[in-house]
């Protein structure tokens, strides 16, 4: 959940929009439950993860929660680990840690954070998620400083996630044996390449001892599809006026953007995001989900929905949970 700020909402009542969402999603029965994390954003309240992990397991009783995911590139690993063996002897056996390396801020909140652009790269980005894994839970014989623990050292490690879109994060996480989540609401092109690549180069490890893939998928359900369809128009008018025209706005109104003009190259990129967006009633939805998992022979589903109305967003994930 990435905690989204509509038009005329602070980003407070944001926040807690989110955690009444959670509460939602374990009385519905969700599995998991996971918050991102962006700087600097107008339309995402959403910088600490950390934090409102700790809010919202303290809100629940047996939902996991955790990180869509932690940006490693602006922390140290060091720190990152004590963060989650807290939270993870906070709450034992309910904390996940994904882990990305992109970036997720707007203007110069990764100056403002301290970030060297070198830990962008690649072998930079994984290194510093070898030595993370290395900090986590007990530690590793091989970590750096043996003479140092994370503290507080814990039986049992958060579960580490590696986030990506790429085939160099789906290798990654194959090669170290870590379950792999692809973040297909934001680039779904990808995925056949990635989940082949993640598959091919998966060993087992001390994690995992079979491959384990989660898909995150944009959805929007709704009683009718008209209604759902309605509801996904903040959503795409927010990425034409945020990616396309580089402006930081917040969420507004389906209806007030109903009558928004959009450039050929913008009404292009909004058919595409439909094109792999599941919106309509929550049979459909789900439906399309079941035909998702099939496909790609998913272990677990992780559904995306943004809209203006957080009761309209609620009731999405309610939709969605009755169907299945």
């Amino acid at each position: 959940c990435q905690s989204p700020v509509s038009e005329g909402m602070t980003h407070r009542d944001a926040v807690g929009h989110t955690v009444a969402l959670a509460k939602d999603a374990e009385a519905l029965g969700y599995h998991r439950f996971w918050v991102s994390e962006h700087h600097s954003d107008a339309a995402l309240a959403s910088a600490s993860p950390e934090v409102l992990i700790a809010a919202i397991a303290a809100q629940t009783s047996g939902l996991r929660v955790g990180s869509g995911g932690v940006l490693l590139p602006y922390y140290t690993p060091f720190k990152v680990a004590e963060q989650f063996n807290l939270l993870e002897a906070l709450f034992p056996g309910r904390i996940d840690l994904g882990l990305g390396r992109s970036g997720g801020s707007e203007r110069h909140a990764p100056q403002a954070l301290g970030l060297n652009p070198s830990r962008m790269r690649p072998e930079q980005a994984f290194g510093a998620i070898d030595e993370l894994l290395s900090w986590l839970g007990q530690g590793a014989e091989s970590r750096p400083y043996a003479d140092t623990v994370a503290s507080p050292v814990v039986e049992h490690s958060a579960e580490p996630w590696v986030l990506g879109t790429s085939p160099s994060s789906a290798t990654y996480a194959g090669e170290r044996g870590l379950p792999y989540a692809f973040g297909g609401f934001l680039d779904p092109r990808g995925l056949v390449e990635a989940l082949g690549a993640y598959h091919r180069a998966f060993q087992p490890s001390r994690w995992l001892d079979r491959p384990k893939v989660n898909l995150a998928w944009y959805v929007q359900a709704a009683e009718t599809e008209a209604e759902a369809q309605r509801l996904a128009r903040s959503s795409e008018h927010w990425f034409v006026e945020t990616f396309l025209r580089g402006q930081n706005p917040c969420f507004r109104s389906p209806d007030e953007v109903d009558g928004a003009s959009y450039s050929p190259v913008e009404q292009m990129a909004i058919q595409m995001r439909r094109q792999f967006a599941l919106i309509g009633t929550g049979e459909q939805v789900m439906d399309k989900l079941m035909g998702l998992q099939q496909s790609y022979q998913l272990d677990e589903l992780t559904l995306v929905t943004i809209c203006f109305e957080p009761e309209a967003r609620r009731a999405s994930y309610r939709l969605i949970a009755d169907a299945a």
